[in-house]
C-alpha cells in the first residue's frame, strides 16, 4: 500500500512539499511583488519623458497617477480574486497565474511607447501582485499550523521590507550602469525564477478522510430555516475532541460569506487596524521627504537613508513580533503598538519645534528626527499583519464550530482579499489625508492628529480584538495532531 502511494508521489516530494520550502516560495513571491512595486520609480522619468514624450511639467502628476493605479487596482480586484481563488481546487495554479500576469504587466510597462500602454501595464501588474498576496497567504495558512501564523507572517514581512528597500535602489543602479533593457530584463528574470519555484512547489493537502478537514465533509441540505451564522457553543469542540463526526454545512453563497464575516466585530476592528496601519505608513512617504527638505535641507540621499531606517528594523523585529502575536494573540501587540506609536508621531512633528529643548540646535533636532523614525520602524512591527492574523483566527474559529461552512476549499482567499482591500484603502487615503492636513494645519499638527487616531485605534483594538483566549482553537488542533 505504501509503495503504491509513494509511486504516485511527484519527484522529490519530501522537500518540494516541505513547510520550509513552501514558506520560502511564498516569501520570495511577495518579495518579488514588493520589489516590482517600487522598481518602476527611478525608471519612470525615462519611461515617461524619453519613450512616451510626456511634457516635463506633467511628469510629477503622471508619476503620482501611475503609483496610485496599483492601489486602486488592488481595491477593485481584491474580492474578485479572493472569490475565484477559493473556487479553485489548487493554490498552486492561481499562484502561477498571478505571477504570469505580473510578468505580462511588467513586460508591457517595459515595451510601451504610448502612455495608455504604460497605464495598462501597471493595471495588469497590479492585478498580478494583488493575486500573489491573496493566494500566497492562503497557501501559507494551508501549509502551517494556525498557531505559527504570526511567526511566518513576521518572517515574510522581513522579505517584503527587503523588497521595498531594494526595488528602487537596484533599478536605479542598473539603469545607470547597464541601460534600460538590461534593467527590465533583471526584473523579468526574477519573475521567471519565481514561476519556476511555484512549479516546483507541491501543496500540502489534508487527508480527504480526516474528519477535521473541511474537504472531507459531505454537505447536507440547507433551507431558509438554516442558521446563517454558526451558533456559539462547545458542542463542535467536544465532538472534535471525542472523534465524533462534526456537523456539516453546505457551501454558502458569496453574499452569505460576507454576511457571516462582517457580523464578527473582531473582523471589523481587524480591518480598521489594517487600514490605519497602511495609511500611516503611506503618510510617511508623502510627508517626510517634503518636511526634511524644508526643515533640514536634506536631499534625496539622506531622505532615502531615512526610509532605510524606517524599513530595515522589520528584518529583525518582524519575526520577533510575529512570535509575540502567536503567544498572546493580536490584542496586546496591536494595543501596545498603537499606544507607543502615538508619542512617537508627536515627536516626529515636534523634532524641529524650536521652543522644545531638543530643538535648540539644528543638529539635535536632526538627531531627534532620525531616532524617532528608527523607533517608529521598530514599533510598527507590532502592528504589521495584525489584520491578517486576526482574520485568520476568526475564520479558523468559525470552521472549527461548523466545519465546511465556507466550502471544500475554505474561505481563506476571500478573507485575505478583505485584508488586502483594507490595506490598499489605507495606501490610497493615507497620502491624500496627510497631505491635505499638512497643507491646511501644518506638519506638527498633522502628526498630532495621527497620534490621536493612533490612541483611538489602540482603545478599539483592546476592546474587541482577540487575546490569548482566541488561541484556544489551536491548542485543540495540537491535541488532535498528537492523537493522530
Amino acid at each position: 500500500m505504501n509503495s503504491k502511494n509513494s509511486s504516485r508521489e511527484p519527484i522529490s516530494y519530501s522537500w518540494r512539499s516541505s513547510t520550509p520550502f513552501i514558506i520560502s516560495c511564498i516569501a520570495i513571491a511577495l518579495f518579488t511583488e514588493t520589489f516590482l512595486y517600487g522598481f518602476i520609480v527611478p525608471i519612470l522619468p525615462e519611461i515617461l519623458q524619453d519613450r512616451n514624450h510626456v511634457d516635463p511639467a506633467d511628469i510629477q502628476r503622471v508619476t503620482y497617477q501611475l503609483l496610485s493605479t496599483y492601489g486602486a487596482v488592488a481595491m477593485v480586484s481584491s474580492t474578485i480574486i479572493g472569490e475565484l481563488a477559493d473556487r479553485a481546487g489548487s493554490r498552486q495554479t492561481p499562484l502561477i497565474i498571478s505571477l504570469a500576469v505580473a510578468f505580462v504587466g511588467t513586460l508591457t510597462l517595459a515595451v510601451s511607447t504610448k502612455l495608455w500602454g504604460v497605464f495598462l501595464g501597471r493595471v495588469i501588474q497590479g492585478i498580478g501582485g494583488t493575486a500573489a498576496w491573496i493566494v500566497g497567504f492562503a497557501t501559507l495558512r494551508d501549509s502551517i499550523h494556525g498557531s505559527n501564523m504570526g511567526k511566518a507572517a513576521g518572517l515574510i514581512q522581513g522579505f517584503v521590507s527587503v523588497g521595498a528597500l531594494s526595488g528602487p535602489a537596484v533599478a536605479g543602479l542598473l539603469l545607470e550602469l547597464t541601460g534600460y533593457w538590461i534593467t527590465w530584463g533583471s526584473a523579468l528574470l526574477l519573475l521567471v525564477v519565481d514561476i519556476v519555484m511555484r512549479l516546483l512547489m507541491v501543496e500540502q493537502k489534508k487527508s480527504k478522510t480526516d474528519p477535521s478537514s473541511p474537504q472531507a465533509m459531505e454537505p447536507e441540505e440547507t433551507n431558509e430555516n438554516t442558521s446563517l451564522i454558526p451558533s456559539i457553543s462547545t458542542q463542535s469542540y467536544d465532538s472534535m475532541k471525542n472523534g465524533a463526526p462534526p456537523p456539516t454545512k453546505s457551501k454558502i453563497s458569496t453574499l452569505s460569506f460576507y454576511k457571516i464575516i462582517f457580523s464578527q466585530r473582531r473582523v471589523l476592528v481587524a480591518l480598521l487596524c489594517s487600514t490605519s496601519y497602511s495609511a500611516m505608513l503611506a503618510s510617511f512617504s508623502t510627508t517626510i521627504p517634503t518636511h526634511v527638505k524644508f526643515a533640514f535641507g536634506w536631499g534625496s540621499l539622506p531622505t532615502g537613508l531615512l526610509f532605510v531606517g524606517l524599513e530595515a528594523p522589520t528584518i529583525i523585529a518582524g519575526p520577533l513580533c510575529g512570535w509575540f502575536r502567536d503567544r498572546v494573540g493580536t490584542k496586546i501587540p496591536a494595543t501596545l503598538g498603537y499606544l507607543l506609536l502615538a508619542p512617537l508621531l508627536w515627536l516626529l512633528g515636534a523634532a524641529d519645534q524650536q521652543q522644545l529643548p531638543w530643538a535648540k540646535s539644528e543638529e539635535s533636532a536632526k538627531a531627534t528626527y532620525i531616532a524617532t523614525v528608527i523607533a517608529i520602524g521598530f514599533v510598527t512591527n507590532l502592528l504589521s499583519s495584525v489584520g491578517t492574523i486576526e482574520l485568520t483566527a476568526v475564520v479558523d474559529a468559525l470552521e472549527a464550530k461548523e466545519p465546511g461552512i465556507f466550502g471544500p476549499n475554505g474561505g481563506y482567499s476571500r478573507t485575505y482579499s478583505l485584508s488586502g482591500l483594507s490595506f490598499s484603502t489605507g495606501l490610497l487615503t493615507g497620502p491624500l489625508l496627510s497631505g491635505a492636513l499638512t497643507d491646511s494645519i501644518g506638519y506638527y499638527r498633522m502628526n498630532l492628529v495621527l497620534a490621536a487616531v493612533s490612541v483611538s485605534v489602540a482603545l478599539t483594538a483592546f476592546s474587541f480584538l482577540g487575546g490569548k483566549s482566541s488561541l484556544a482553537i489551536y491548542n485543540l488542533e495540537r491535541e488532535d495532531d498528537a492523537e493522530e
